[in-house]
């Protein structure tokens, strides 16, 4: 009886330690919080990229959208962090509620690594910072326009202003432009990142200057409803289109011969190093608050095989799972 009952304690007590290993274990699952700024594609495939390297690594996402609104983004980094979230993956709506959501992730001792929207002052706050130089980036653009138009009227077609991005975008690619004094910028419009609103504004661009022959538009799903205006009014061989970020869709426009030169910047390698990156923080293998820079690639119709791809494969991702990270840039940027 006493054999009995000892056995049964003990085939007990197995399972319940047993069953706490497995608690345990799920305890233990890293889970980071990815926030982007809109639910637009090249937030979606940054995001999706770092869901399926979350996957391969072992670790656990959940997805917001903030929706280019300062009060829900931080209403979503408190989510992550009421959630237990282990770090925050950020695209951050604008400079100042960049502020609000590392104060709030630095109370709660959760790592925040932002993607783009780099401050100087919030580096030390933070897991770390991936950004480019705006300037730096749209700046090649306006040198390969003026080294490809011998003269003429040049318009640009902005995003949203007030977050600081557009306007270095065009202060970039103004200084590229210079190079060339025959060129002369006439406008620039504001399109807010829409398709629609860029296609009325390339209208009204053409019937104030019907002998235009440059744009400079700020990404490319804007530079779709571009194309589609110069097309409808039979100017799009008339006028030279340069872009930026090198999505799919951008890939086509090249490939048709309605754009012809962009600079990309693909959110899936970012996202996923800058995962990378973060995972290294939160399991204190790298030290916070550096920053990097994060990869881009100047594309023409000779070079469309582009080694980054924003629908990137899973097998694509599992390679950059094998890459080496990112250096840290030391002293980093002031820009």
């Amino acid at each position: 009886m006493f054999r009995r009952l000892f056995l049964t304690v003990l085939i007990l007590a197995i399972i319940i330690a047993g069953s706490g290993s497995i608690v345990l274990a799920e305890e233990n699952e890293i889970e980071i919080a990815f926030i982007r700024a809109t639910g637009e594609p090249y937030y979606q495939y940054g995001s999706q990229a770092a869901e399926v390297a979350a996957k391969k690594l072992g670790v656990k996402m959940v997805v917001y959208t903030s929706n280019l609104d300062s009060a829900q983004e931080l209403a979503n980094v408190q989510d992550a962090i009421a959630r237990g979230c282990d770090g925050i993956l950020i695209y951050a709506v604008s400079l100042s509620s960049e502020r609000a959501a590392v104060d709030t992730a630095s109370k709660a001792k959760v790592p925040i690594f932002f993607q783009s929207g780099y401050h100087t002052d919030l580096l030390p706050l933070s897991a770390g910072f991936m950004d480019n130089s705006l300037k730096e980036f749209s700046k090649p653009l306006g040198i390969w326009m003026a080294e490809n138009l011998e003269k003429g009227k040049v318009a640009v077609i902005e995003g949203a202003l007030g977050r600081g991005d557009s306007e270095a975008y065009t202060e970039g690619f103004k200084e590229g432009l210079s190079q060339n004094p025959n060129l002369e910028i006439v406008t620039t419009i504001s399109a807010e990142w829409n398709r629609q609103k860029a296609y009325e504004a390339a209208t009204n661009i053409i019937t104030a200057h019907p002998d235009i022959v440059g744009l400079f538009v700020q990404n490319e799903d804007m530079t779709v409803g571009v194309a589609s205006a110069l097309e409808r009014l039979g100017k799009l061989e008339q006028v030279t289109i340069v872009s930026q970020n090198g999505a799919p869709y951008g890939l086509d426009l090249i490939r048709e011969g309605k754009l012809q030169y962009t600079n990309a910047n693909p959110p899936s390698i970012a996202s996923v190093m800058a995962l990378r990156l973060l995972l290294g923080v939160v399991k204190g293998e790298i030290e916070p608050g550096h920053f990097y820079w994060a990869p881009t690639q100047l594309i023409s119709k000779e070079n469309l095989d582009v080694t980054y791809r924003w629908d990137a494969s899973e097998e694509e991702i599992e390679q950059w799972l094998n890459l080496p990270l990112p250096e840290p840039v030391i002293p980093p940027p002031t820009l």
